[in-house]
């Protein structure tokens, strides 16, 4: 077990998945299976990935004062993370439904709710920062928020990672900041604004912004590269995938965890890669 924390800035939502044999076209129904609550929000899965490594994660994020807030913090607690760094407002609780199809692909819809109203000045509080090597951000919350946590992490040299998920284009203020670039396919074409599935070339171009650039590319594998240096490929494992939903983020939780013992960049992708598999098959 590490003493260092990882400060995991992101989304919380109370997820309402659904399984069904198809996810419905437009202006389709389709009778389901079954349906569950469960905890969601990239950032929220993203530390409880990281909790499982027994790594001490500080999860600053925003709930409301809702039903949906009671669930999120007792899901939290029973992973061994902490409130008290979430931000409760008077309002509504982020929330999103997915609904899973038989091959594990999924579609989701999601509601931001107070992830959206995270406070600029939460980040300079000292104490959060206290021990911690990582601060792990991503796309599911207003990217100045990401910004600020990032200046404020750099004020204290500590290395900044972003799953820049969902796609978009990324402000180039926030390129400065990073260390390391988690994208998958679609992602990596959206930053670049190009349609080619030239990975390899994808990753090097990214590299000139990001020191430490990953690709994943689903079942195909993981494409990785570092500044100045040769971009290497990491085969996919064959499963049969039982849901994909999550996956990224899990896959992040993982390999900061693998990272942060080792700081092996390329092993750390392996693992992620190894787990990951397990993880959508399961």
């Amino acid at each position: 077990m590490t003493a260092k924390s990882i400060l995991v800035l992101g989304s919380l939502h109370y997820d309402l998945y659904i399984e069904s044999e198809k996810i419905p076209d437009a202006g389709e129904t389709v009778l389901g299976k079954k349906w569950y609550p469960k905890l969601g929000g990239k950032g929220a899965n993203q530390a409880v990935a990281l909790s499982q490594e027994d790594i001490n994660v500080n999860f600053v994020s925003a709930i409301g004062n809702d039903d949906f807030a009671k669930y999120l913090i007792n899901q939290l607690k029973k992973n061994n993370i902490s409130d008290q760094y979430l931000t409760k407002i008077v309002g509504t609780s982020g929330m999103s439904v997915a609904i899973s199809n038989n091959s594990g692909n999924y579609s989701a819809v999601v509601i931001s709710g107070a992830n959206l109203q995270i406070p600029e000045n939460k980040f300079e509080e000292d104490h959060m920062w206290e021990n911690c090597s990582f601060l792990m951000i991503q796309n599911e919350i207003k990217e100045e928020i990401n910004i600020k946590a990032a200046v404020e992490a750099k004020k204290r040299n500590i290395r900044v990672f972003l799953n820049a998920a969902p796609a978009k284009k990324i402000n180039y203020d926030l390129y400065n900041f990073l260390d390391i670039l988690l994208v998958n396919e679609i992602e990596s074409q959206q930053l670049l604004g190009v349609q080619s599935t030239d990975f390899e070339k994808q990753a090097e171009e990214l590299s000139n912004y990001v020191p430490k650039i990953i690709i994943t590319l689903g079942d195909k594998g993981v494409i990785h590269s570092e500044k100045n240096k040769k971009t290497n490929y990491i085969k996919g494992h064959s499963v049969n995938v039982k849901s994909a939903h999550g996956a990224g983020d899990y896959f992040a939780g993982k390999f900061i965890s693998n990272f942060l013992e080792t700081n092996n960049f390329e092993d750390a992708i392996k693992t992620a890669n190894k787990k990951t598999s397990q993880f959508i098959s399961s």
